[in-house]
Parts: C-alpha cells; structure tokens; sequence
C-alpha cells in the first residue's frame, strides 16, 4: 500500500542524494543492518515501492519476475492505484485511465496467449508502456512456453534491468547518442546489442560497476535485493540530476518592489520549464521590474483569467501578463495562484521599412525571426530576445512580397511580423525568406511507424539511427517503383532528399535473395533475426511481422519461437528482411553446448551456461540440466559416468525434441 508523506519528508526528498537514516529505522526478520542492500532496501520499503511480508521478511534472495519488476518501476515513477489511494489526483486518475484503455487491447492478446499472464498488473505495464519506460515490444520477455507447452514466467536479468532504469533516469536519448560502441566489462560478448548503450551510461555514471574479473554479471538474475539496490540508486541519480538541472537564477538584493513572503505581484512569464519528478508540476521564471526569478507551480496552483474564471495550466503562456500569489513550503516559493492578465496593444503600430501593412486596433504584433514551425498549425517566433507561441488561424493571409503563401511554404529562419488577435494568428507578412538547401543523404532503412499524417522512419547512418518525418504525399520510389512508406523493407538502400528535419523525396534500391541453408541461431529480441549457414557462410535476415513462416513437413504455419536448431530451411530475402522462410526438415533432436557452472549433489543435475537456449531464446544463459542414472555420459568418446563431470569442463548436452526433464545424452568435450 502506498504510504501519504508529510510535506518535510517530501521535501527531503527533493533535496538531493539522501540518507535513508532520516526515516525511522525498518527491521526485516532476513535482512540485517549489515547487509550490503540495507540502505536500498529500507527506502524501497518505507517509499511503498517493494514491501516485506506479513511475516516481516523481505526475501532478498527471491527472483525478480518481470510481472514484479513492472509492479515496483510503476510505484517508484508515479503510478498510483485508486482503490488504494482514495485521494488519489483527479488529472493523474483520469491519464492512468485514459492510458489504461489505449493499452488494454495490446495487454489481452497477451493475457490470451498465456493462461498464467499477471492480468492484474496490467494497469502498472500500460502506465510503463504510457509514459515511455517499456516499449511494446518487450512484453514478449515477460512470458514464453518450452517446447512442452508449459508456461514459464521469465527473470528480469541485469542488463535489461539497466535499460530499464536508464529510461526511468530520462536519459535513454544520451546513452545511446554518447554510446562509443564498447562497454568496459569484461562480459561485453555477453551483454545483447540492444543493451549496451545503457550498460555503458551506468557504468559511466557510477551506478553500475564490474566485479573482481572485471564482469558486470549480464546474464545474472535479478534478486529482490539487487533490484532494490539498482533502482534506488537509480532514483537518487536522477533526483540528483534534476536538482542540477533546475534553473538557477542569481539572487539580486531585495528591493521594494520585489515580492516577499506569502505576496501578490504581477509580472510577465519568462520562461516555464516542465518538471521531470513525475508530479506534473513546472518551474516559471517571472519577471518582475526587470528582476527575473524562478518559482514552483505545482497541480494545485489555481490558474484563472482576468475574470477569475478557471483554466487549465496550459493556458500559462511564455510572455504573458500575470498576477501571482506566492507562499513558502518549506522554504520553497510556491505559486498558489496565476492570474491570467488582458493584453491588448491598442497603440497604432508604427510600420518597418517595406512592411505595407495596416494594424488594426486591438492586434497585437510581433516582429522576429521563426524559430518552429508546428505540425499542428502553432508558430514560434524570436523577437526582442523571448520566443512567442501562437495558433495560427485557418483564415490566417500569409503574404510575402505582395504574393500570397501557403503556411507550408514558411521556413525556419524566415524574418515575419506576425499579428495576433484573441490568442490566434490572424496575419503574417514574411519580410525576408530563409533560404532552404535541399539536404541528401545515403542510409538504410531500418523501420517505420504510421502517425496521422504520415510516417516516423528510423533510418541508419554511418552506424548511428536517426529519425526522419515522412509525409502521406511524399514520392517513395522502390526499384523504379512507385511504392508506399510501408513497403520499404529492412536494409533498403535510401537516397532522402530533406528539407529541415522532412523528406521531400525518397530513393530506395532492394536486392532480392533465396538461399537454403541451416538454422545456426535465434535471436528473439526487440528486432527477431534468424541465422542461417548457406554454403559455409553465415546470413543474418531480420523476421518481421510480415514474414511468412512455414512449416512444410508439417504443413502449417509458424512463429519464430518454433523453429528447431539445426532446421534446414530455405529463405527469400529482399535486401536483409526476410520475406518467407520455409522449414524443409527439422532434427528430432537440439543439442546444447556449454560450460559447466556447477555440480549438485552426486552429480543428479549439473547447471550449464549455455550459448543459446532454443526453448527460452536466451543466449549465454545458464540452463540446470537433471542427470538421472539413466543419461548415457560419454568422457574422451568412452562410456563414462556422471560423476566424472567437474565444475568448468565444456560439455555437449542432446536432448530429444518433447523430452526436456532430462538430456539423452551428455559428452564431455573437454
């Protein structure tokens, strides 16, 4: 249940790194004081994030599902529960909501799939998925089913749960953008491609270190214990990195005009600045006599217009005239109150040099340079040193040189003078052009995704991704083709021609390939990719949800996750996404090669990390194996015995494919 603070501990908890001494002290019947998660573990229990039993135990020990983990990361980031917080934020309850239902169509096909899926931790996974920290995708690690059909509830391990708290830090875009393409672990080989970036910003960042031999531990278990350490340490860093973040203005000596404690002023808004701790609340830097200083409005400041009706905070304008009422809690100087103030520049403006315009009365105008240009019809325009932000009416007469424009014909850069009347854009005289060169450039197309008005697609330069916007009347041309965005395929070659951050024209050249071959591997992560041997060479293609997958020694269709090690298969490729693969025969059996981590008690199981575990498409996973009498073990190609397996020798395991609670045969290979 979540715990209610009192405005000190929240307070406190805003200061920076702290002390979890500053709490009462929180006993466990199975952690001690001494315990190297003590710290962590107590401000996990005593925020509400993890919890100890009935019976006062916290379970260090105990392995951190994902269904768990989405529990706690939710807690720690904001999400509240209505029937446990009954006063809980009319605007936070209806966004979980809202969120919840977009979500919820996705969550059941899961909960559909799985009979053991956690349906009751679905408004905590949309609420991650809703506010950026788990991507659709990785939904699939929650859960997979063996080779038996049995249901298995997938262990968060280290290095996903570092991507994770990288997001919940905010800093996703910086680690991959900083990423120089090498941790310093010694596991490196170990820790997935996806995962790297973040490993390396942790580690970086002092939040994630090696261990004797240099190992981060990427395929290690998460332990409650070392959830709870990773993700308050996380938190503590980015409660840290916000205070550092957070504008500072220089104290100027008080003057008489200069507002005190629990006042009412006016003044202009400067600046507003979100904040990132999830409370939906902003910094604004008022100025007041020419003095500017930064205040807190949080999601109960009152927000109402010259008349005192109510509005909504978004109403808050950079650059508009305000009455403010100021309080301090506990030494923080909080707006209680914002007046939106009436504004009307009635002067007859007098006219530049080639502006011919007329300015009617009650209009107030702006003369600056065009600084954004919004894809919902909003314009922001730098002048006299601060940038306004306006709607631009659909009736709005954009003209220049006495031609009429078309608002998509104005650029950043272009010197206007716009006029504003009721909060909308009404006219705008565009006194000099930005001149506009056409940018090309080579990639490869690596995904796209469809938004209202056309597509997002992620394309890769010289290693690096990078997004561009790509409107429904772009000209997409394919092998001389003229094709749709949603053709483009994986490993096309691009020619963008870009104007700004858009493309105005796209290039694309696809080879088509069909080999047979033998499945070598699968790689079941955010982007699935199945490597083949063809001919002595090794093809990575990438599977999408367009690729067809058939079985035809059993005649049926398939998934990814079904195809067997060692299946010969023949792949039609157009550039590196696979069109078709088709399955010609399977083996009967998969064989595991690995190492040995561990030998139980007369050698009756042995734990083995494995390369690559075809039923759970892991790899460098560590498998346990059961040994009864009855597995033939085979030592220097002789009929051996199982206590002749040692800790760290190299071992090939066979097993029967349907026949996984034990191996049909185990050789030591060295």
């Amino acid at each position: 249940m979540r715990k209610h603070y009192s405005k000190l501990l929240l307070a406190l908890g805003m200061a920076g790194v702290m002390s979890v001494n500053i709490f009462a002290a929180v006993t466990f019947k199975d952690v001690s004081n001494t315990h190297w998660a003590y710290p962590a573990i107590s401000y996990m229990q005593e925020k509400g994030y993890m919890s100890r039993n009935s019976s006062g135990e916290f379970l260090p020990s105990s392995e951190v599902t994902y269904f768990e983990l989405a529990e706690i990361l939710a807690k720690a980031t904001g999400y509240q529960d209505e029937l446990v917080v009954k006063d809980m934020d009319p605007t936070l309850k209806k966004q979980i909501a809202d969120n919840y239902a977009v979500q919820k169509p996705l969550l059941k096909t899961y909960s559909d799939k799985y009979k053991s899926w956690e349906s009751r931790c679905n408004e905590e996974i949309a609420y991650l998925i809703g506010r950026g920290y788990l991507s659709k995708d990785e939904l699939s690690k929650f859960m997979v089913k063996t080779a038996d059909g049995k249901e298995v509830k997938n262990i968060v391990t280290k290095q996903d749960l570092a991507t994770f708290l990288v997001r919940v830090i905010g800093k996703e875009k910086t680690a991959k953008e900083s990423y120089t393409g090498k941790t310093p672990f010694a596991d490196h080989d170990l820790i997935k491609e996806e995962n790297r970036p973040y490993v390396a910003y942790l580690n970086k960042n002092g939040l994630l270190n090696g261990d004797a031999k240099g190992n981060m531990g990427a395929n290690t278990k998460v332990t409650r214990a070392l959830c709870a350490q990773m993700t308050y340490s996380a938190l503590m860093f980015k409660d840290k990195l916000e205070q550092a973040e957070k504008p500072v203005t220089p104290e100027k000596p008080v003057t008489p005009e200069a507002p005190a404690d629990d006042n009412t002023f006016e003044g202009r808004v400067a600046k507003i600045v979100a904040k990132t701790d999830g409370s939906g609340g902003s910094y604004l830097q008022i100025e007041v006599n020419g003095s500017n200083k930064f205040y807190t409005a949080t999601k109960d400041t009152k927000v109402v217009d010259s008349n005192n009706s109510a509005l909504s905070f978004d109403a808050v304008k950079a650059n508009a005239k305000v009455k403010v009422t100021m309080a301090k809690e506990n030494g923080v100087e909080v707006l209680t109150k914002i007046q939106i103030l009436d504004e009307k520049d009635t002067t007859p403006s007098t006219k530049p040099e080639g502006d011919k315009d007329q300015t009617a009365e009650e209009v107030t105008t702006y003369k600056g340079t065009i600084e954004n240009i919004g894809r919902s019809g909003s314009i922001s325009v730098l002048t006299s040193g601060k940038t306004v932000t306006y709607k631009v009416e659909d009736n709005c007469e954009i003209l220049y040189q006495g031609e009429e424009l078309a608002f998509e014909d104005l650029n950043v850069g272009d010197n206007v003078r716009i006029y504003v009347e009721d909060l909308g854009v009404t006219k705008i005289n565009v006194l000099k052009r930005q001149e506009v060169e056409n940018e090309k450039m080579d990639v490869e197309f690596l995904k796209s995704v469809r938004k209202p008005d056309g597509y997002k697609v992620t394309v890769v330069e010289k290693g690096k991704e990078k997004e561009v916007l790509v409107s429904t009347d772009v000209e997409v041309i394919r092998n001389g083709k003229s094709v749709d965005v949603s053709d483009l395929r994986i490993g096309d070659k691009l020619t963008v021609k870009m104007e700004g951050n858009e493309a105005i024209e796209i290039e694309a050249t696809a080879t088509t390939e069909s080999f047979i071959g033998t499945v070598e591997s699968i790689i079941l992560a955010q982007n699935p990719q199945l490597v083949v041997l063809s001919k002595g060479e090794k093809k990575t293609v990438s599977v999408t949800n367009n690729t067809e997958l058939y079985d035809a020694s059993q005649r049926v269709d398939t998934v990814l996750r079904e195809i067997q090690l060692g299946s010969k298969v023949e792949v039609l490729t157009e550039s590196k996404e696979a069109i078709s693969v088709v399955i010609k025969d399977a083996p009967s059996q998969i064989t595991y090669k690995g190492t040995v981590e561990n030998v139980g008690q007369g050698a009756k199981y042995i734990d083995v990390l494995v390369e690559y575990d075809a039923v759970t498409g892991e790899t460098m996973t560590v498998k346990r194996i059961n040994v009864p009498s009855q597995v033939e073990i085979i030592v220097d190609k002789e009929k051996g015995y199982r206590n002749q397996i040692k800790k760290d020798m190299e071992v090939l395991v066979t097993f029967n494919y349907g026949e996984e609670m034990y191996p049909e045969s185990i050789e030591v290979i060295r």
